[in-house]
């Protein structure tokens, strides 16, 4: 059995598919209750990101300067 034929290898794909593309569905939230506040962010992310993005350009920099010398 090292070769599967054609026709199993089509039908394992679709049902791999219909698998992947349902679980979006399942998952999906409901929306929220009127009383609950969504408009305003619990979190001030934005600020951050470009400093992160800055920190982890100079880490990675860093690592490959050493992997280089060696």
């Amino acid at each position: 059995m090292t070769s599967i034929s054609k026709k199993i290898k089509t039908r394992l794909f679709l049902a791999s598919l219909f698998v992947i593309l349902s679980v979006a569905n399942l998952k999906a939230q409901d929306g929220f209750d009127e009383d609950v506040d969504d408009e305003t962010a619990a979190v001030p992310v934005d600020g951050f990101i470009c400093a992160g993005i800055i920190a982890g350009a100079a880490v990675g920099l860093v690592k490959i300067g050493k992997a280089q010398r060696k």
